[in-house]
């Protein structure tokens, strides 16, 4: 393994009634720096005065650490970087062995293209009021059927929670959500509250947020893609979900999204995040297990379902309106309209709710800007490499070796789902293959609709109009 670019010595990760400090040293210039972190993990306690062993606790920190080696780790982005995390953990025998360490190094570098290291050491005696504090009550799950999930605060979520109550896959549904901003958070919150009031179920929402403080030290550069923030959710959900005695966590999100496959051939690597791709829920799932010393799942119930085909119990549950303050937008703007409708998330927001013929009044920037404002935003619109994968698509799902042209295409992303998974005995070879292929196949039709199509007509249209910019041409730049 080559020299650390960057290191990241944490002195072991407190709560807020005492941060813990986090030295960071950037070997490239010999920089130094001190953070402050903390993590505000007693809302569990809150919920139902359960203590924090010491797995669930080393999982959470796991989890910070790495959240802030993400963040603080200023990278060249034509290499990988290298980044050594030294952390102080409870449960030391566990994390000491090759297995976990090589796991835990190739599940990072699939979500972030980045060599890590990793030294853990014990941990020292003071602990978290999470881990100290003797619960003064304790309710119990016993005999009642239980689904833990993600809660991101996007329409994939919200649109899961109601298929699966629809589907009265459980009695009780305990969300967990995180955000970096309180505004993420607060609409995660709004939607929740709203869908609880008018379903009448019994649903809880668990949020914990990572504080830190001394970021506005010269020299310090946050990474704002947050490459691991995936990772970070799932092992912070996966906490949760195993405080709760269960043993699974669901990610609720579409199938197209869950694989998210390039739309452009020069597209590669981290061009496209692969969170919730089938193969990263079953590394964290292995890793996850490890830490906890017991069976744990993180599994996505939607992998083979279309946004379209999620949206459509929107109507049914008459809760559309509420599904209109969900967040997609991969890059939310500044403004009192957030959501931009031209990136591929937004994109294929509008086109489920068109083409699940649901009704759309969420508020978009291109639908709102007028002339130059307008046009910079067309100008940037994902909408012809969209509509361009859909036609790529359809081509070769109804041909006769559809699975031969997919699976050397996108070896990585669709192949090796069909060689890895079908090791596990759910599913055959040939099981796998046809449920890719009829996912693909549905969504590629589905931006055939006739509504689709006439609705993007226009905008296709205007994008081709847009004058291309010259070297000397001043632009109207919109900040995100």
């Amino acid at each position: 393994m080559p020299q650390p670019h960057v290191t990241f010595d944490f002195d072991g990760i407190s709560d807020r009634l005492k941060y813990s400090k986090l030295h960071v040293i950037n070997h490239a210039n010999d920089r130094k720096f001190e953070l402050r972190v903390s993590v505000d993990d007693k809302a569990f306690l809150n919920l139902r005065g359960l203590l924090l062993d010491a797995p669930i606790a080393d999982l959470i920190d796991l989890a910070v650490a790495i959240h802030e080696a993400d963040r603080w780790t200023q990278r060249d982005h034509d290499f990988p970087s290298v980044i050594h995390v030294r952390l102080p953990i409870r449960c030391l025998e566990t994390f000491n062995t090759p297995e976990l360490h090589a796991h835990l190094q190739q599940t990072l570098y699939s979500f972030t293209g980045d060599l890590w290291t990793f030294e853990f050491i014990r941990f020292p005696e003071q602990r978290r009021f999470a881990e100290l504090q003797r619960p003064l009550w304790k309710t119990s799950n016993e005999g009642v059927h239980t689904e833990v999930a993600l809660w991101s605060g996007g329409l994939d979520a919200m649109a899961g929670l109601c298929n699966r109550i629809n589907q009265k896959s459980a009695e009780r549904f305990l969300l967990f959500g995180a955000g970096g901003n309180s505004s993420i958070r607060g609409i995660q919150k709004s939607v929740f509250s709203r869908l609880e009031k008018r379903l009448g179920v019994d649903m809880r929402l668990m949020q914990v947020h990572i504080y830190q403080s001394g970021s506005r030290q010269k020299g310090l550069q946050r990474d704002r893609k947050l490459r691991a923030r995936g990772m970070v959710f799932m092992l912070l959900g996966a906490a949760y979900a195993a405080l709760e005695d269960q043993d699974a966590l669901a990610a609720y999100e579409n199938g197209p999204g869950a694989l998210n496959l390039p739309y452009r051939a020069s597209e590669v690597g981290l061009d496209h995040a692969r969170s919730v791709h089938p193969l990263s829920l079953d590394a964290i799932s292995h890793l996850v297990s490890m830490i906890l010393g017991k069976q744990f799942r993180v599994h996505n119930p939607f992998l083979w379902w279309t946004k379209a085909e999620m949206c459509r119990v929107l109507d049914k549950m008459k809760v559309t309106d509420i599904a209109w303050e969900t967040i997609s937008c991969d890059r939310p703007h500044r403004k009192s309209v957030t959501q931009c409708g031209r990136c591929s998330s937004c994109l294929l927001r509008r086109e489920s709710f068109l083409a699940s013929e649901t009704e759309d009044h969420t508020p978009y920037l291109i639908d709102l800007e007028v002339g130059l404002e307008r046009d910079d935003l067309l100008r940037t619109s994902h909408l012809p490499h969209m509509m361009h994968q859909a036609d790529s698509l359809r081509q070769i799902v109804y041909s006769e070796n559809a699975w031969e042209i997919l699976a050397r295409k996108h070896p990585s992303r669709l192949a090796d789902i069909v060689y890895r998974l079908s090791r596990g005995g759910v599913d055959s070879e040939h099981d796998l293959t046809e449920k890719i292929i009829s996912v693909l196949a549905r969504y590629a039709d589905e931006w055939h609709v006739p509504v689709v199509q006439d609705t993007f007509a226009t905008e296709i249209k205007a994008i081709r109009r847009i004058p291309k910019r010259t070297k000397h041409q001043k632009t109207v730049s919109i900040k995100e």
